[in-house]
């Protein structure tokens, strides 16, 4: 019965989403970094459906905030609410061989099937696949992030500018913002590369490298000081942060130097710094 009402519904949805895409191929590729920080409207894909998962925690973990049409707080709908509100939470289908989670079958909210979706054997339908919660959905089915399982590191973050104004996010959590990898939601476990530099007139300059590792189920917090170093730690403050998903870990970014603006890209180890 659990199966026969999957497929009838995939179907529906499969004919549903082919025909919204058509209007939404622009919404495809959401902002990540997210632009609209801390300005009372979520933008990630619940509410107003700018920005990629994880880059608006401050609004979107808010439920006071504005969050238009889309499917609202606590909602892990992706597409702007465009599902009907909300994916299932809890999730009916645990621990049947499909992963439901929006990277699988896509029925239920994320971090609710994770023993199906924590396996690589499972059934993830047209899903992203096995990588740890890599490639939630947004904009008409299009996938931000990746799949792809098993193996190798795929997760990374390319160059990203941090200036030097030390409340720029005083809001969140110890002051930090998530450095969310553009090969999946989270990062999956083991050894980095981190790359730091100075930023003057547009170009990143005394570029320094620190190796790094990445254990599972943690939230690290990588800051830039303006001595050139690197502090990479947990910090107790990453904890208001929502937890990765399990198996994966979480990286958010801070910089610490008062006189130079700061950029910062993350690389699997043994990856040349060009793929930044």
């Amino acid at each position: 019965m659990h199966q026969s009402l999957k497929v009838t519904t995939v179907l529906f949805i499969g004919a549903f989403v082919g025909l919204a895409s058509l209007g939404t191929a622009a919404n495809a590729q959401l902002y990540n970094p997210c632009p609209y920080t801390n300005d009372g409207d979520c933008d990630e894909p619940n509410g107003l459906g700018y920005c990629a998962w994880g880059t608006d925690t401050a609004d979107c973990s808010n439920p006071n905030s504005n969050f238009g049409s889309g499917g609202g707080y606590g909602s892990s709908s992706a597409g702007g609410g465009s599902s009907g509100g909300g994916l299932m939470n809890p999730c009916p289908y645990t621990n049947d061989g499909d992963c439901d989670e929006p990277n699988g079958l896509g029925y239920c909210a994320w971090g609710t099937d994770t023993a199906d979706c924590s396996n690589p054997n499972s059934n993830y339908g047209s899903g992203s696949g096995y990588s740890g919660h890599g490639g939630s959905t947004a904009g008409g089915g299009a996938t931000t992030g990746g799949g792809g399982g098993g193996g190798a590191i795929t997760t990374y973050y390319p160059w990203r500018t941090f200036t030097r104004q030390m409340g720029q996010f005083a809001a969140q959590p110890a002051n930090s913002t998530p450095l969310s990898p553009s090969g999946g939601m989270y990062y999956q476990p083991g050894a980095y590369t981190v790359f730091t530099g100075i930023v003057r007139n547009g170009q990143i300059q005394n570029i320094q490298t620190f190796g790094i590792s990445v254990m599972p189920d943690q939230r690290y917090l990588a800051a830039a000081s303006s001595m050139g170093s690197l502090s990479f730690r947990t910090d107790a403050s990453l904890i208001m942060y929502s937890p990765p998903a399990p198996g994966m870990a979480m990286i958010y970014g801070r910089n610490d130097d008062i006189q130079n603006d700061r950029a910062i890209c993350i690389l699997p180890s043994g990856w040349p710094m060009s793929q930044c």
